[in-house]
Formats: C-alpha cells, sequence, structure tokens
C-alpha cells in the first residue's frame, strides 16, 4: 500500500512539473510574439513616420527654390499642389488624393499636408506648422501636425530640422498609438542639388509611443539613424527601447538597404524585426 502511494505521489510530483514547465514556456512564448509584434508596430512606425518627413522636406524645399520646374522634381504628378502667397506668408497644400499616390520608395500616400509659414529670406531660422489631413502612408493612418524649426545651417553648416511631434497612428487591423516628443533631421548629403535621389540624413531625438492596450514605448536615438533618399527603409542606427513589459535595442543594421532590423533585450537575446 505504501509503495503504491509512494509511486502515485511521485506521478502527481512529476504531473504537477510538467504542467509548470509548460505552463513557463507557453508564458515565454506569449511573452516573445508579444514583444515582437509590438517592436515590429514600433518599427513600422518609425520608418513610415520618415515618409511624412521626406513628403514635407521635399515640398518645403521646392517651393523655396530660386528656380522651379514646371514639373515638380519630387512629387508624382498625381500630386496636387495648392500655394496661397501675401508678402508676408506662405501656404502650401499637397493633396495625394482618396486613391493615393505612389511616391519614392514604393509606398502609397493618400490625402493632404497642409503647411504654412511666414516668409523672411534673411532669417536663418523659420518656423513652419503642419498638419495631416485623412492622411495615409500606405495602410496606416496618421493624425496630427507638426512644428518644424528649419536652420539654414547648424554647427556643421548643414540644413537641419528640428520636429515636434503630436500624432495619432492607426494600423489596418484598428491597432491604435499616439507619440509625442521631438526628432532632428540633419541633411548631410546631397542638399539643394536638385537631385532628391541622392540626399542622406542623420536623425536624433526621442520620442514616446502609447498604445490603445495602455503600453508605453519610450525611444531614444542612441547612434543617429540614416535614411537614404534612395532606400524606402532607415538603413543603419541604433535606438534605445524602454517598453511596459521588457526593454532592449533595435539596430538598423550598416547602412544596407533591407527591411530587417534586429532587437536585443536587455537579456542579450536577439530578434530579427521587419520593417
Amino acid at each position: 500500500m505504501k509503495s503504491n502511494l509512494f509511486k502515485f505521489s511521485l506521478i502527481a510530483l512529476f504531473f504537477l512539473i510538467l504542467v509548470g514547465c509548460n505552463k513557463d514556456d507557453t508564458e515565454d512564448q506569449l511573452v516573445t510574439s508579444f514583444t515582437t509584434e509590438e517592436t515590429e508596430l514600433n518599427a513600422k512606425v518609425d520608418n513610415t513616420t520618415e515618409v511624412i518627413s521626406d513628403t514635407f522636406l521635399q515640398v518645403y524645399e521646392y517651393e523655396e527654390s530660386a528656380v522651379k520646374s514646371p514639373i515638380h522634381p519630387f512629387l508624382p504628378d498625381c500630386a496636387t499642389i495648392t500655394v496661397e502667397d501675401t508678402d508676408t506668408s506662405k501656404e502650401v497644400t499637397v493633396d495625394f488624393g482618396t486613391e493615393g499616390c505612389e511616391v519614392r520608395g514604393g509606398h502609397i500616400v493618400k490625402g493632404k499636408v497642409n503647411m504654412s509659414y511666414v516668409v523672411d529670406t534673411e532669417a536663418m531660422t523659420r518656423i513652419i506648422n503642419y498638419t495631416l489631413e485623412d492622411f495615409f502612408v500606405d495602410d496606416v493612418q496618421f493624425v496630427g501636425s507638426k512644428i518644424v524649426t528649419r536652420q539654414k545651417a547648424n554647427d556643421n553648416g548643414n540644413p537641419q530640422y528640428t520636429m515636434s511631434l503630436g500624432l495619432t497612428v492607426t494600423f489596418a487591423d484598428g491597432t491604435q498609438a499616439s507619440r509625442t516628443g521631438s526628432k532632428v533631421r540633419e541633411w548631410i548629403e546631397g542638399s539643394f542639388n536638385g537631385n532628391w535621389g541622392d540626399n542622406v540624413f542623420l536623425i536624433t531625438g526621442a520620442w514616446e509611443t502609447n498604445f490603445k492596450n495602455g503600453s508605453t514605448h519610450s525611444t531614444t536615438i542612441i547612434t543617429p539613424l540614416r535614411r537614404e533618399a534612395s532606400c524606402r527603409f532607415l538603413v543603419s542606427g541604433v535606438v534605445e527601447l524602454v517598453r511596459t513589459n521588457y526593454s532592449g535595442s533595435l539596430d538598423y543594421g550598416n547602412e544596407e538597404c533591407d527591411n530587417l532590423a534586429v532587437f536585443t533585450n536587455d537579456n542579450g537575446e536577439e530578434r530579427e524585426i521587419r520593417l
């Protein structure tokens, strides 16, 4: 009897251990899936916001250039530009329509970008306001506005744009997030040569992304992100990520144009992320 009871106890103990291990494994898998999914979503927001910045800078620099081509060198033919000038101000609207236009890099952009600023050709800095109206990049919707401080030349002698962020992002599946913070874009190559395709920017800054489910993502660029106009993705740079349930860093690579980045958590574990 004692022998049978002992055997039963061993079996019960083994079963409990097995169930406990399976539960831990399942929880680990769920956490891994959750963190990877949210990291990918956050990286996609980072990448698509650069498409907005590209559009804004292309239009602004074209409007302020001394010589204008009758055909816009940066935007597709399906985009319509409307300009209202006064002696002291300018308002510019770019309408990509409801069907959308394919811009450089292969992204489909829909909706309008409205920008306004005071005209002062002597000023070394200029404040530019712009808002987004029914605006989509691919299947991601952006709602909000930005204030951009544009410097003719920073300490390195390069044009620079400091952007305050205030955006709400909605993905195709209904997932929603809001983003606040600021970033700085330094134009390090190709400025004012009339060829947008060879332009290169370095991006620094920090921001916070709040998901509707309560998760908060804080992002700080620790190695400047490199944005090349010839590539639809960020090509290098490292950001530090602090999340509700995990932390780590996201490395965009070594200047290769691909849709991959590597997330490394605080334990040193690496996972490939698709942008």
